[in-house]
């Protein structure tokens, strides 16, 4: 039996060593029509029914096709430092929850805390950079 294992694994290592195989079909177009857009946001709106603070971005650029097909990405910088590291939003940190959403034109950012409790007013000024990548 052991002998039989032995000769199974030769026999599948063998098997799956082989020369390459023929190129694969072309894929579909892709789109490079990606495009990105930075805010400097200083001025934030309290929401006191959901305890947090948020801005609304005008981006003309996230149309219903992007809203129903492509997607949207949203980092946040440091404007004060002309923003060498960029963080993904949706990002938690020390208990401040900063989240996204988008709609036709728009993207809204909104800063709230993990517990529940209004946060603090933001006081200085935030860089976002919005990323737009279309539908195929």
């Amino acid at each position: 039996m052991k002998n039989l294992i032995i000769l199974m694994t030769a026999l599948v290592l063998f098997v799956s060593c082989g020369k390459d195989g023929a190129p694969g079909a072309t894929g579909p177009a892709g789109s490079s029509n990606v495009s990105s857009y930075v805010y400097d946001v200083s001025s934030w709106v309290l929401n006191t029914g959901n305890n947090e603070f948020y801005v609304d971005l005008s981006v003309p650029e996230i149309t219903s096709s992007v809203v129903s097909g492509g997607t949207v990405q949203v980092f946040q910088g440091n404007a004060s430092s002309n923003s060498s590291i960029w963080y993904a939003l949706p990002n938690s940190f020390q208990g401040q929850e900063v989240g996204y959403s988008i709609s036709n034109g728009n993207v809204r950012i909104e800063i709230s805390l993990d517990n529940g409790l209004v946060p603090p007013t933001p006081t200085t000024t935030i860089e976002y950079k919005i990323v737009i990548i279309p539908p195929v």
